[in-house]
């Protein structure tokens, strides 16, 4: 019986998704058969099916794997800081995207992998209003997930629009550039919450 960690695991898997890589450069995921998947992964089509079912399983899998390390991320952020300073979740974030540069064309560029971005936003979202409601903050609940819900589309949009439009900005700039807006909005929301007490 193979293990995830076995080496010819690993090897199987690095080669399926290079092959999956290199196919998503030049066409849509859904045109991309089994067939020139196993073909350019030089791999039998059984030894696909002993780890997937279909292409898109193999985007799944890298999705989850993006969506786990970034959750991390967000998990282990300190919130309170990133309300006084978004910039180094931000660029940890923007760092870990850079980590899968490789597959950024079909997250990026694409609406092929609109899951991982709705679960990513759900996720600022689910982490904003906790903050809220832990810090005690007194603003209503419906126009916090609207700040929620504006934040994480902006840091998404925004990441996507860099990428796409090979912008003359680093990935830095545009890290602090996002920060000092969502510090100014978030400013305001602080003190619209203490002129309502």
């Amino acid at each position: 019986m193979l293990r995830e960690n076995d080496k010819r695991v690993i090897r199987t898997k690095n080669a399926i998704r290079k092959a999956f890589n290199e196919l998503v450069q030049d066409k849509d995921i859904s045109a991309i058969s089994v067939s020139e998947l196993v073909k350019k992964a030089s791999i039998t089509r059984s030894t696909f099916y002993m780890y997937y079912s279909s292409v898109l399983d193999v985007r799944d899998e890298i999705e989850q794997e993006i969506f786990v390390n970034l959750d991390r991320i967000m998990s282990d952020g300190d919130w309170l800081n990133f309300m006084l300073d978004p910039y180094p979740l931000l660029s940890r974030i923007s760092q870990e995207l850079m980590r899968y540069d490789e597959y950024n064309r079909f997250l990026l560029s694409t609406g092929d992998s609109r899951g991982l971005f709705d679960r990513l936003n759900k996720r600022v979202i689910d982490v904003f209003l906790q903050y809220i409601e832990k810090r005690g903050l007194n603003i209503d609940g419906a126009r916090a997930k609207y700040i929620a819900v504006f934040i994480a589309a902006g840091i998404e949009e925004s990441f996507r629009l860099w990428y796409n439009h090979q912008s003359s900005l680093t990935l830095e700039e545009l890290c602090r550039r996002m920060s000092e807006l969502i510090k100014a909005g978030l400013r305001s929301i602080r003190g619209g919450a203490a002129q309502q007490n």
